[in-house]
């Protein structure tokens, strides 16, 4: 699983629309859509987004060496 592959499972999981999302972390909506396929997130998107979903970014990072995010 990729990066933009979580973030879309999270939105989904949360009932969570990819326009809400968006506009909530202040990203352009096909920025938005274009990244999650790209998997192209600046760092700084990244926190925006996490914050906004209640990611925990250490999770993450364990996930992602355990090999489950890639």
């Amino acid at each position: 699983m990729n990066l933009g592959k979580h973030i879309s499972d999270v939105i989904e999981l949360q009932g969570r629309t990819k326009t809400w999302v968006a506009d909530q972390s202040d990203i352009n909506y096909k920025t938005f859509v274009d990244k999650i396929s790209r998997d192209s997130f600046t760092g700084k998107e990244l926190l925006r987004i996490a914050k906004v979903l209640g990611i925990n970014l250490e999770e993450l990072k364990e996930d992602y060496q355990n090999g489950f995010c890639k």
